[in-house]
């Protein structure tokens, strides 16, 4: 009993590692030249770089010439003041971005971790800032993306499970972003971003296309389970368990099997996908027992493409796949502290996909 105890401390601890340093300034990823047309935004997330998402902004450039790429600089060594100072942070740089780009009519968002999070909100600032009930900083909402990220918070949903009495010691590590992922106080932020017909549903709604990546197993972060934090899948549970989980999974209606190699663990990628459908007007809100059952049915009624992700060499006894999930770079010493062991190479095959 007492080593299941120091195990859950030990756990919440994990959970944070990366919001207790921080580095020297990064390299950011190239931006196009010319005169593009479409805005894409990446957000790293919780005590990440501007570095982070390199990998993944140099697919989407060479894919599409006329894209702008720009890594969001504006929450680097700024990520435990919590979500809403974060996404009004976001909102601010993709306003001064675009009007320094007259040529870009067109805005998508890629959110990493905690950076969805931080998308969805700024989303929904702008939204209510257009004025027009259709635009984002004057732009056209394209495609909105998330890759592993706590969209239901982190409470029912850590590697192993917590106990409640332990959630408020994540205000000691990541301050009031610690109080956001674990849904603490009397009224919770992450609820009201998932309010049917408020500004953060409509921010979200106002995109054609909404995408969600998560891994299937081995994320000590975001496991599958919470929409499962990455998800959607509020009774999923803790992620130690979720390989055991995945078999079933895979037989509920709607779900396509994209790659029988990676659900047997013979190569990388994308195993499963599922769509969920657009429910038009105010989504209906059922008064679900718990928190996160309540929020994932208001999300999936924005209707999105979902993809699950599986990484050979990660397991639960080896659960490395978070950092593996958006090809995460790493620079400085981080690069020679964790290369070894994360190889977050590993997720440069997942790329082209998400692009």
């Amino acid at each position: 009993r007492a080593s299941r105890r120091i195990s859950r401390c030990v756990l919440l601890l994990l959970l944070v590692l990366g919001a207790v340093v921080q580095e020297v300034w990064p390299t950011p990823c190239a931006v196009a030249v010319g005169s593009p047309t479409h805005l894409v935004v990446l957000q790293h997330g919780l005590s990440g770089t501007v570095a982070d998402l390199n990998r993944l902004g140099a697919e989407l450039q060479q894919a599409c010439p006329d894209v702008l790429v720009h890594s969001a600089t504006s929450n680097f060594g700024r990520t435990t003041d919590g979500v809403a100072a974060g996404g009004l942070r976001l909102a601010e740089e993709i306003r001064a971005v675009a009007a320094q780009h007259p040529t870009v009519c067109e805005l998508s968002l890629v959110g990493n971790s905690l950076g969805g999070l931080y998308a969805r909100f700024a989303a929904g600032e702008l939204w209510a800032a257009s004025g027009d009930g259709e635009t984002l900083a004057g732009l056209r909402p394209a495609t909105f993306v998330s890759i592993g990220c706590p969209h239901l918070g982190i409470r029912r949903f850590t590697f192993l499970p917590v106990p409640d009495v332990l959630h408020g010691a994540s205000r000691a590590v990541v301050g009031r972003t610690g109080e956001d992922l674990f849904l603490l106080g009397s009224e919770p932020l992450l609820p009201k971003m998932a309010e049917p017909g408020g500004r953060f549903d409509r921010g979200l709604r106002a995109f054609r296309r909404r995408g969600l990546y998560a891994n299937l197993w081995g994320d000590f972060m975001a496991p599958w389970v919470p929409f499962g934090t990455a998800a959607l899948e509020p009774e999923w549970g803790p992620g130690a368990a979720d390989e055991a989980r995945v078999t079933d999974f895979v037989h509920r209606p709607g779900v396509a099997v994209v790659d029988e190699q990676v659900l047997r663990r013979q190569r990388d990628g994308v195993a499963l996908a599922l769509e969920t459908p657009t429910v038009s007007g105010q989504a209906e809100d059922r008064g679900e027992a718990s928190e996160e059952k309540r929020m994932a049915g208001l999300l999936e009624a924005c209707g999105w493409s979902k993809f699950a992700v599986g990484f050979r060499r990660t397991s639960s006894l080896f659960p490395m796949a978070h950092n593996k999930i958006s090809a995460l770079t790493r620079e400085g010493w981080r690069k020679d502290a964790f290369a070894w062991l994360e190889r977050t190479e590993d997720g440069k095959s997942l790329l082209p996909h998400i692009a």
